[in-house]
């Protein structure tokens, strides 16, 4: 029970976090994301990480899986992988709070992408009240972040009972 509640305050911290980020007006969200941007850039030119063939693929897959529509920039790429990573983390906590308190798969993962999305529905309508553009794109990408949140979260359980199952057996228990 205490581990659940701990869960349940890190899911409302990271609620506050992603509604304190959707409610800067563009200007300081356009600095956040550029100030970010200029960073990886440092990074690179230390790096080199942007001519591996790994980086071209997965910049290719994410040009083709968030903009369809059009060729973005970089920080187009740092702006919707901010949105994936915060719903990625949202999804963990989600199915782990769920999972932790209930001990059901099912509802877990339901638990685990529909929270983040219905999060995401609400974000977006809170960027109309800042001058800021929704999208339901955004909504949409939020949702594959908690999604593969939610797998990422599910295979570490499924692996670990498979370890402890396997090690308890060996050790001659059942």
């Amino acid at each position: 029970m205490k581990r659940s509640f701990l869960i349940l305050i890190l899911i409302l911290i990271w609620i506050g976090l992603v509604f304190y980020f959707s409610s800067q007006p563009p200007d300081v969200s356009g600095r956040q994301s550029g100030s970010v941007y200029k960073f990886l850039k440092k990074i690179d030119s230390v790096l080199d990480f942007t001519r591996t063939n790994w980086y071209k693929n997965l910049r290719s897959l994410l040009e083709k899986w968030w903009f369809p529509d059009k060729k973005p920039t970089g920080e187009d790429l740092v702006r919707k992988s901010a949105h994936f990573g915060l719903y990625f983390i949202m999804g963990i906590l989600s199915f782990t709070f769920s999972y932790t308190y209930l001990r059901k798969y099912v509802f877990s993962i339901l638990l685990g992408v529909s929270l983040p999305t219905l999060i995401a529905v609400l974000d977006e309508y809170n960027q109309v009240f800042h001058n800021r553009g929704s999208s339901l794109y955004d909504v949409f990408i939020d949702m594959n972040g908690a999604l593969f949140g939610v797998v990422i979260a599910l295979l570490i359980l499924v692996v670990g009972r498979l370890i402890t199952r396997t090690y308890n057996v060996h050790r001659g228990e059942r």
